[in-house]
């Protein structure tokens, strides 16, 4: 295939994988953080979202590199020019956490789905959504998995965006304070939470796995990577679009009042005496998108992960992945039935693990994307390495913060 100039129409063929990875930031968890955001300093955290989101987007680039170059996928990456055992030990901190998230996104989709429908409970949606995203992946068609979060992107799009500019923000005032680059409120550790919701470690191994599904018979690798820049980049500018919406509503509507947000449900309860009906009802509407996009998300990187980490058939239809994918789908519904909530404990559990995983990932694509016998062309130049290394002092001091988050969530047990 000849490597001629793109088109318009490359451009939009190669939108997806991008839009996964937005999807998956975007979950119940980003939607609550984003609305405590506004309510507590107003426009000031956008500049860090900002910064996110760019960080977001450097921290997966070299999964372009490795699985569209090379024709690898991360996790293979791990497992055979580092070690086995580290490619199953960052497997079973993504397991962890999707069944921890997963119980969290369900709890996320119920609230905006009672929303609509009063007294019914958490645990019909939960085992509804789960049956929903199961049998999404047990289709076993990349394209059915693109094309659906494509349309929750622009159903949250929608939701947000017009939430947010129902809401009347005045423009100085948000361009003003919301880039004055100043802490909010002089809490940093609120600042790097927003930070450490956009930023997991399971986002490069992800999207390596969904960029290989994408680019498998790929015969023009400079020109995929090309494209899937330009994909991955207009998806990290629309988590900011739709996650800034949110603190931008927030900021004008509940901020003035002086009132506490606890959930992303509460927000959208919040809005409805200032705002209408409808605000709430449109909250809703993303706050949904955003936790079935996510419930979606974990649950189908795992037929594909868990075979790589451990090196056995890659079928997703084969009993060891169907078993995984059956366990990351059964447990947070078994949890939230014995709970009545999601499971705090074992979310606590996942941050830690996360936090330990986190710059853990970015050494490891640092030192894979500088392995000249794996990537050759594509191995890092000197930009690259300047990026990366940023990128990994960043994510460390998020790890850091979600430790530190854990450890104080630990002590208020006691």
């Amino acid at each position: 295939m000849s490597e001629g100039k793109l088109t318009l129409k490359d451009y939009i063929k190669a939108m997806g994988p991008g839009a996964i990875m937005s999807a998956a930031i975007i979950g119940p968890g980003t939607v609550t953080t984003a609305s405590q955001q506004g309510a507590l300093y107003g426009f000031t955290s956008l500049w860090i979202l900002l910064v996110a989101c760019v960080i977001a987007y450097f921290f997966q680039e070299p999964a372009m590199r490795i699985s569209i170059g090379c024709k690898e996928s991360v996790m293979v990456g791990v497992r055979e020019h580092l070690s086995p055992g580290v490619a199953k030990f960052l497997w079973i901190v993504i397991f962890v956490g999707s069944i921890a998230f997963h119980a969290g996104n369900l709890s996320g989709a119920s609230m905006a789905l009672e929303y609509f429908v009063p007294g019914t409970s958490n645990l019909m949606w939960a085992v509804v959504m789960s049956l929903l995203a199961f049998i999404i992946v047990m289709l076993n068609r990349y394209k059915v998995i693109e094309n659906v979060n494509q349309v929750l992107i622009l159903m949250m799009v929608f939701a947000f965006v017009l939430t947010a500019f129902t809401s009347g923000p005045d423009i100085g005032d948000l361009v003003t304070e919301g880039f004055s680059f100043k802490i909010p409120g002089g809490n940093a550790v609120l600042a790097v939470s927003l930070l450490a919701t956009t930023v997991t470690p399971n986002l490069v191994l992800g999207y390596s796995a969904f960029l290989r599904k994408k680019y498998a018979d790929s015969q023009t690798p400079a020109r995929d990577i090309k494209l899937a820049k330009a994909d991955l980049g207009l998806n990290m500018f629309v988590t900011f679009l739709i996650t800034g919406s949110i603190i931008v509503c927030s900021a004008t509507v509940i901020h003035p009042t002086g009132k506490e947000i606890t959930s992303a449900a509460d927000m959208a309860t919040q809005l409805v005496p200032l705002l209408g009906r409808f605000a709430g009802i449109l909250f809703s509407i993303g706050l949904w998108a955003a936790a079935i996009s996510s419930v979606l998300y974990h649950v189908s990187i795992h037929n594909t992960l868990f075979p790589t980490a451990f090196h056995v058939d890659e079928d997703p239809k084969a009993k060891h992945n169907l078993a995984v994918v059956a366990a990351v789908v059964l447990i947070p519904v078994i949890l939230i039935a014995f709970l009545g909530q999601s499971p705090v404990q074992l979310i606590i559990a996942a941050q830690a693990l996360n936090g330990i995983a986190l710059p853990m990932v970015c050494v490891i694509c640092w030192i894979l994307c500088n392995k000249k016998d794996l990537l050759g062309t594509y191995a890092n130049n000197l930009r690259q390495n300047i990026v990366m290394g940023c990128v990994t002092v960043l994510t460390t001091i998020f790890a850091l913060n979600a430790l530190i988050s854990v450890g104080k969530s630990i002590l208020a047990m006691f």
